[in-house]
């Protein structure tokens, strides 16, 4: 069994880069002209960006699997991922405009995935591509791929003890979900200039770093992107189309590490006697390495365990990986 379980592992990694240059190679060829960026400065100079994204998520597949610590991997994934994708805004913003997805430049606030298509009534690029991670990957875009939640984790590290907001609060982000729609609906209807509007999401861009800086950062939890960003909730209420899931055994004695080392806040007392993760889990699986009994675990239908946490980490690491190698902004 174990030899079964170490071929398992150590395919994964390869796995990963195939499926990573499957989506690449699909989005060169179908997509849009110039989608992978080096191919904008030399025609063809996209397939050697390809391999090397495609060795980026054979590494990350491997680190996941292998270190006894996830979370510390994942955090610096989620930053390189954030680093460059800012990078690029900026070179986007003070070099050329070679670097910008459609040579126009868009404010990079995860609100704004779902605000802007209701205030534009068109560009669904980022909607799309939102639900076709949720597919592959669950609620994951909140703890792997959002270019905002990273630096929301990195806050989060400066306290080791962990202090939830009472439940009353958690009523806020239902609040702040439907401002954002009814807002963007409010401007397109009222014609509000696109500068002025930009302006509503500027601001409400910088609102979420202030709550990273002074929530997160003092009470560690992930308040930005649990509690404040809209795209957070709406991972976590379409998440539940994939099958994947984070169990609990039934041996569980309730000693709560796991609560401590969860900054979603989806782990509960509640949460544990229930057998599952709660509501607002983002399949980070930082818990899954906490529990020193192996009580908890990454489910997906019918398969065990093992193979199921192996498939969320093939799938994570390749669409993680994807998004660092298309121009993004």
């Amino acid at each position: 069994m174990k030899t079964l379980l170490k071929q398992k592992a150590g395919s994964a990694p390869f796995i990963s880069s195939a499926v990573t240059a499957l989506l690449l190679s699909a989005a060169r060829l179908k997509g849009p002209e110039g989608i992978i960026l080096f191919d904008r400065f030399l025609p063809g100079l996209g397939w050697l960006q390809i391999f090397l994204i495609t060795v980026y998520a054979g590494t990350v597949a491997n680190l996941l699997i292998t270190k006894p610590n996830s979370r510390p991997i994942r955090l610096a994934i989620w930053c390189i991922f954030s680093i460059v994708f800012f990078s690029q805004l900026l070179a986007g913003i003070f070099i050329s405009d070679i670097f910008l997805m459609s040579g126009k430049l868009h404010i990079p606030v995860p609100a704004l995935i779902i605000a802007g298509p209701f205030y534009r009534n068109s560009s669904f690029f980022m909607p799309v591509l939102f639900l076709s991670t949720i597919i592959l990957t669950g609620s994951g875009w909140c703890s792997y791929l959002c270019y905002f939640g990273g630096w929301d984790g990195i806050a989060t590290t400066a306290k080791k003890s962990v202090q939830f907001p009472k439940k009353r609060w958690k009523l806020i982000r239902y609040i702040i979900f439907l401002l954002v729609i009814s807002t963007a609906l409010l401007f397109r209807f009222i014609n509000i200039p696109p500068e002025k509007a930009a302006l509503f999401g500027i601001a409400f861009g910088i609102a979420g770093i202030l709550i990273m800086l002074f929530i997160s950062r003092r009470n560690g939890f992930m308040a930005h992107c649990s509690y404040y960003c809209p795209i957070g909730i709406l991972s976590n209420f379409l998440g539940k189309i994939s099958p994947f899931r984070i169990k609990i055994d039934s041996d569980c004695s309730n000693c709560m590490g796991c609560s401590n080392i969860c900054k979603y806040d989806a782990l509960s007392v509640k949460d544990l006697k229930s057998g599952r993760a709660g509501f607002n889990c983002t399949l980070c699986g930082d818990c899954i390495s906490s529990c020193s009994s192996n009580l908890i675990y990454y489910k997906f239908l019918k398969l065990s365990p093992e193979s199921s946490r192996y498939l969320f980490i093939i799938l994570i690491s390749a669409v993680h990986a994807s998004f660092l190698g298309i121009a993004r902004i």
